[in-house]
């Protein structure tokens, strides 16, 4: 009887969610959505319109967030460095603790640009990320340019960010 119930509860749970998340396709208008860095200011998205952003969502306790990072901080490194970069990264760390993500990236020395998502609002409402990691290219006008969800290897990033690296 109690499984049963729990059984029930838990679609209901799963179906509810669904009605409230949005899946971003290709084409669509970026949601927006605004993230606490762990430097303490915040970002929201639409602040960024006018240079492409490559939006990737990740956890600490991921393990194929974990082994694509450091790619993924070098290219923020990359873009860092040059003088009018065409696109910006922006990490957003999800269904985590300010203190874990923190410490985190200071036992890695990752230096890339991170928020926080404690509650995965913007990750699963927003963008109806289902799976991490995943990697949405916004345009500088603010659509939707591609979609990845699962680990990229440096050189399937490169082909991501084709065209926004240089």
């Amino acid at each position: 009887m109690k499984k049963s119930i729990l059984v029930i509860l838990l679609g209901v749970l799963l179906s509810t969610s669904a009605l409230f998340s949005q899946s971003v396709k290709i084409g669509d208008k970026a949601p927006d959505f605004t993230v606490t860095l762990t430097d303490g200011t915040s970002v929201t998205l639409s602040s960024l319109k006018g240079q492409a952003v490559f939006v990737h969502f990740w956890a600490t306790w991921c393990p194929p967030c974990v082994r694509e990072l450091p790619g993924l901080d070098k290219l923020s490194k990359k873009l860092d460095s040059q003088k009018n970069p065409k696109m910006k990264f922006l990490a957003v760390c999800v269904s985590d603790s300010k203190k874990n993500c923190l410490s985190f990236m200071k036992k890695n020395n990752y230096t890339f640009t991170c928020g926080l998502d404690e509650k995965g609002n913007a990750a699963a409402f927003k963008y109806g990320v289902e799976g991490i990691p995943a990697s949405f290219l916004v345009s500088p006008e603010g659509k939707i340019l591609k979609v990845q969800v699962g680990m990229m290897p440096e050189s399937e990033l490169k082909d991501f960010i084709k065209g926004y690296e240089e």
